[in-house]
């Protein structure tokens, strides 16, 4: 297992990536979005050897409010441009796994026709991806749409969609997330931890929420050995390594040395 972080894409990236390092963390959660994180502002093989330098390595992550299921297709159609476009970073950079996220239309139109649009987006996404090797991860966002039943055809609608587990999504609306963990084990290449209080979404540190952990990370670690991000949001990054700590010792027990 490894555990990794995310930059603040309104932080300069530099010194995010050595902030990561310098604290232990295996990998950078790459945020590729506005303001400095936002193409053009940075040189991507810069990057690249930045983060070479201090031996991390990185998962690839887009900006999470792209329009890919709108009712607007002009909408739906730039979302997808700009996805491209950040996978074409993504590639220079040598990555393999890059997130998208769910997206739904307004209530004036059904699931169904949300399925439709999202599918129609991250069809061209998976195809222009293929020509790569890269591996797109659906990150649901969870809001009321994102239950099983609609992922459930979200993965189906498009073969080769792997899942993104992100627990304090699947901790509101009454889901559980262990369900979910088990019900796409077999699509699942990418997790994110935080807590929260079952209704909101705050990203908050492990054990600040109703999330019972050690279920969780007991049920995780039996079928999964792969990346973990903490995306514990906060101006204290006392608060992230407390929660870094505390994933490692209750998924390794007493085999975790401080």
């Amino acid at each position: 297992m490894k555990v990794g972080f995310p930059n603040n894409p309104r932080k300069e990236i530099t010194d995010e990536i050595k902030w990561i390092a310098d604290n232990g963390f295996n990998f950078i959660d790459l945020f590729l979005e506005p303001d400095k994180g936002e193409l053009g502002k940075f040189n991507v093989k810069e990057i690249k050897k930045h983060i070479d330098y201090y031996g991390l390595d990185w998962v690839g992550h887009t900006p999470w409010y792209l329009p890919i299921g709108s009712a607007v297709k002009k909408l739906r159609v730039c979302a997808v441009e700009i996805i491209k476009e950040y996978l074409e970073a993504f590639m220079e950079m040598g990555g393999n796994h890059v997130a998208i996220h769910s997206n739904w239309p307004t209530s004036l139109f059904s699931e169904d026709e949300g399925l439709k649009f999202q599918t129609e987006s991250i069809q061209s996404i998976l195809d222009f991806a293929s020509e790569t090797g890269v591996k797109i991860m659906l990150e649901p966002i969870g809001t009321v749409h994102d239950h099983a039943d609609n992922l459930d055809k979200l993965l189906e609608l498009n073969e080769g969609l792997y899942f993104l587990a992100d627990i304090g999504h699947l901790n509101i609306y009454g889901r559980e997330p262990v369900e979910y963990l088990r019900r796409y084990k077999n699509k699942l290449l990418h997790v994110h931890l935080h807590d929260n209080n079952g209704v909101d979404d705050l990203h908050l540190p492990i054990g600040s929420g109703n999330i019972d952990w050690d279920y969780l990370i007991s049920v995780l670690k039996s079928f999964y050995d792969g990346t973990i991000t903490l995306e514990v949001f906060t101006n204290d990054k006392e608060y992230v390594l407390y929660s870094k700590e505390q994933l490692l010792e209750k998924w390794y027990g007493n085999n975790f040395k401080k």
